[in-house]
């Protein structure tokens, strides 16, 4: 830092009581909370982009479940909702914890009590390339939705939640799945779940084949149960709490309809299992001989990827949903100190603080969201952290309860004058509900058998379908106890499942007849 900028940092910073850097659910949420809980102090919000994310319709389904829409708002009206909320569109350059300031490129520097980390993460894609889209936000979606008018082929790179969204929403064009795992959804699911997933959407892609010819439909529902019967039988072992996966948030893809304008009739899709993308040939000037030879017969195409299976496709583009990176380069550059995880997450305590390696706490520099990962020193056994809308948004409330504590603690006054909007019950329990293929799915605590191991005889599981209905309904017990459960459809079981994991009832006796649907298992534990 010259002389020059350390003169207008000390003369010109303007100061607030928290700063939030980030605009998206965290972020939003933190600032928004804080101004609740501390209507009289100062929050900024200091966003890289003028459009911030808003949480709106939030509906409360059990104890730890709820539901609600994300909104995409300009920044001016979240400033007019809170008149103690400022936004400064800009980029952060620089931060001098030891001084509390921020120093940033084009609006000044800016001074503060307390600071939360909120940046949130960006698509880990594949290859920078031009026939690469990593879907993230509005831009890349309507990025997406303008390509695919005039596209006949894509490839799909990755196995997580986008994936999953975009292979039941996008019709009438044909897509080549690269995935590295041996079955659909691995960051969500394990081998039993996503079969009946993937089967489901078979017989959905045949129904209007199916639909005059009643005996082929009940050979396929036959097929369905045959085959999850079979893979019932195999040993699942726990998947060690997979911290991947994302997601552009609740039904994003409910906003956007992906088949208008598309050029082609019809549809194929062609799952290439354990296979990872090589090479991309997206150059005229670096296509292979090999591609050049090949030209008639794999087609005249913009882009060619070649798979570790050694099988080459041409294709118009290529979406990367591969997971993603946290933002946290800005904090590791400012604090060469501050602890981070493998993935470059920064680490937080249990009051959302940073931790740093010289085991000095700063009690006002934290962090929520995607950029974060939680090191606790006691944690539920139930919980563990995946980087989605909800647990940021838990995080963004949490984050700001636990610096409005601080706040009163630094000006000594007592902690009861504060309204308690978040408490740390959020994490006790892992509960997700969300969406594929057009289907309600609830997970809630170890619903994949999360650090259990799976070929213990201590440890039971149990599960129903309803072809019909829709319906998947698997559950983990040890030792007798529920550790997690699996609802897909219309089950309405997760206020009772969500119960009997956190009561940790004996549930011994009941075996299967937990799922029976002629039992109505609620009148059993009230």
């Amino acid at each position: 830092m010259n002389h020059t900028t350390q003169l207008t940092i000390s003369s010109n910073a303007i100061h607030s009581n928290l700063v939030v850097i980030g605009g998206g659910i965290a972020g939003i949420t933190c600032a928004e909370s804080y101004s609740q809980l501390k209507p009289n102090e100062s929050v900024l919000i200091l966003s890289s982009s003028p459009i911030l994310k808003t949480v709106q319709n939030v509906q409360r389904i059990s104890k730890v479940l709820e539901t609600f829409d994300i909104f995409e708002k300009e920044f001016t009206e979240v400033e007019f909702k809170h008149p103690n909320i400022r936004v400064e569109i800009c980029q952060v350059v620089n931060i001098d914890y030891s001084k509390n300031l921020i120093i940033t490129k084009d609006k000044g520097t800016f001074s503060f009590d307390y600071l939360s980390m909120c940046t949130g993460a960006r698509p880990n894609l594949i290859r920078q390339s031009h026939y690469v889209l990593g879907i993230r936000d509005t831009e890349t979606i309507i990025n997406l939705k303008d390509r695919l008018s005039n596209s006949r082929r894509i490839v799909v790179v990755g196995n997580g939640g986008i994936a999953l969204e975009l292979l039941h929403e996008i019709k009438n064009i044909d897509i080549i799945w690269s995935i590295k795992d041996n079955h659909i959804g691995n960051a969500f699911f394990d081998l039993e779940t996503a079969t009946f997933l993937s089967l489901l959407k078979d017989q959905e892609n045949q129904s209007s084949e199916e639909e005059n010819n009643n005996n082929q439909s009940s050979n396929n529902k036959n097929e369905i149960y045959n085959k999850l019967i079979k893979i019932s039988s195999v040993a699942i072992k726990g998947t060690g709490g997979n911290s991947s996966g994302s997601s552009i948030g609740p039904n994003w893809y409910s906003k956007y309809n992906f088949q208008e304008n598309l050029k082609i009739d019809g549809q194929s899709i062609n799952v290439e299992y354990g296979t990872e993308l090589v090479e991309l040939y997206d150059d005229k000037v670096n296509f292979t001989k090999e591609i050049l030879d090949r030209k008639e017969e794999l087609g005249d195409w913009p882009v060619y990827i070649k798979l570790s299976n050694n099988n080459i496709y041409g294709c118009d583009f290529i979406i990367s949903a591969t997971g993603v990176i946290p933002n946290s380069e800005l904090i590791r550059e400012s604090m060469s100190d501050v602890l981070v995880a493998s993935d470059g997450s920064l680490l937080v305590n249990e009051q959302m603080q940073l931790k740093f390696s010289n085991g000095i706490e700063n009690k006002r520099i934290y962090a929520a969201g995607d950029v974060c990962q939680l090191q606790w020193t006691e944690k539920s056994e139930f919980w563990f952290q995946m980087k989605l809308w909800s647990q940021a948004r838990i995080m963004g409330r949490y984050c700001a309860q636990e610096i409005a504590r601080q706040s009163l603690r630094d000006s000594k006054k007592p902690l009861e004058e504060l309204d308690e909007i978040c408490t740390n019950f959020e994490f006790e329990l892992f509960a997700h509900i969300t969406k594929f293929f057009n289907l309600k799915v609830i997970m809630l605590g170890l619903y994949n058998g999360q650090s259990l191991d799976m070929s213990s005889n201590d440890i039971k599981r149990y599960h129903r379908l309803d072809i019909e209905e829709r319906q998947f309904v698997r559950i983990i017990l040890k030792n007798g106890r529920l550790q997690g459960a699996v609802l897909i459809g219309d089950t309405d079981l997760e206020e009772t499942f969500e119960n009997l994991i956190l009561n940790q009832i004996d549930l011994s006796n009941f075996g299967e007849e937990l799922l029976n649907p002629d039992i109505d298992i609620e009148d059993y534990f009230d």
